[in-house]
């Protein structure tokens, strides 16, 4: 039977409670604790070594350990933070080489002008108070406004507007700020005149690393950058030990979708606390990553990506709401997951191009994204040509 145990991970002190009969490496996940584990936790990699000072609070050694461990080592107390079951309190000691180090970023990269033309407008309103001789209802009032001052027609409004819109209008004396995605949907009634807050959050969802940059859509200025480790690192370094982690456990889906949002949660909430931003006003993020990390994102099972003939789930640029992903931005705001392009070649791939202009370009340019995946492109304006 379950029951609650304390482990101890050395040589940080870190303390965590978790129940009996889970791994050592579930475990240091749960305590917040990076193990190397590039085959997944599957004990194929022999990468997540650690030393178990209490040998009696944990199971006996697997076959995998015996493969992967001298008889001396186990005998010292190593074992496979994958394979090692947790039996009661533990104090686990986790060697250097079984760390994951701290990656460093290039947070800065190629910028070129654009034409500002975000998504998200705001609009600031003063509307007539309700009479006796004017009864028209809240939305229509504030729709017929929009209509005769911007000339914006045929918008709707998001179900969550509806429920506090009369309350908002009446206590800003019914002068408000209307914040509209793509010009065809309320998303925010807000009180007075917010008109210069108004951000949106990139994100780039790499197999090791995920970034995040903060934007004021008003200027069009990044204003912060912040980074984590992908967290999924502990089901594995490549995207293949990830895909099979989740095909052989249907909950392990759920848990690396879980946690790239989490991670997105992490940056999110540091850039806008070094900011001085209201995570509220974010109103718009815009996700890329390869394939199988777009699809992690979405909670959409990647595995037929890894089989012949390798086909996504879908193809398609999505729009979502941030509160069906757990997003702690404006929950009504849009999150935009650009297109994946066929096999591994995915969003990032997209936004490549689209960063580079490579598409825009009459000469022939080879482009190369080296990373965990590497992608590459050969083309120009008429075509261009991708691999994975």
């Amino acid at each position: 039977m379950k029951r609650p145990i304390t482990v101890i991970f050395e040589p940080e002190g870190r303390k965590v409670e978790v129940f009996s009969g889970i791994s050592v490496l579930e475990a240091a996940y749960t305590a917040g604790v990076a193990i190397r584990s590039e085959c997944g936790g599957i004990g194929r990699c022999g990468k997540c070594r650690v030393i178990i000072q209490i040998k009696e609070a944990v199971e006996k050694a697997t076959e995998a350990e015996r493969r992967h461990l001298s008889s001396t080592e186990l005998n010292i107390g190593y074992r496979l933070a994958c394979q090692t079951l947790l039996l009661d309190n533990a104090k686990i000691l986790i060697p250097k080489e079984s760390r994951v180090l701290i990656r460093k970023i290039q947070a800065s990269g190629l910028e070129r002008p654009i034409l500002l033309k975000p998504n998200v407008k705001k609009f600031r309103l003063r509307l007539a108070k309700p009479t006796l001789q004017d009864i028209r209802p809240d939305l229509e009032r504030l729709l017929d406004s929009l209509c005769n001052e911007f000339e914006l027609r045929d918008l709707k409004a998001d179900h969550a507007i509806l429920q506090i819109l009369p309350e908002v209008l009446r206590a800003a004396g019914w002068e408000v700020t209307v914040t509209l995605i793509g010009s065809r949907e309320i998303i925010a009634v807000e009180e007075g005149d917010t008109a210069d807050k108004v951000f949106g959050f990139a994100v780039d969802i790499g197999t090791s690393k995920i970034v995040g940059c903060l934007v004021d859509l008003v200027t069009g200025r990044t204003v912060e950058v912040g980074f984590v480790e992908n967290p999924q690192l502990i089901y594995g370094e490549d995207i293949i030990s990830r895909i099979a982690s989740s095909t052989n456990d249907k909950d392990k889906l759920e848990i690396m979708h879980r946690l790239v949002i989490q991670a997105i949660n992490n940056i999110l909430g540091y850039t806008c606390a070094q900011a001085g931003v209201n995570p509220k006003n974010v109103y718009e993020m815009t996700v890329v990553g390869n394939t199988a990390m777009h699809h992690f994102f979405l909670g959409i099972n990647p595995k037929f990506v890894a089989m012949s003939p390798f086909t996504p789930a879908l193809k398609r640029p999505l729009d979502i709401k941030a509160r069906e992903l757990g997003l702690n931005m404006r929950p009504e705001g849009n999150v935009h997951v650009l297109p994946v392009v066929a096999g591994f070649v995915g969003a990032d791939a997209v936004a490549d191009v689209l960063a580079s202009g490579i598409h825009e370009s009459e000469r022939l340019s080879l482009l190369v994204d080296i990373g965990t995946n590497t992608e590459v492109f050969v083309g120009n304006s008429e075509d261009i040509l991708s691999c994975s």
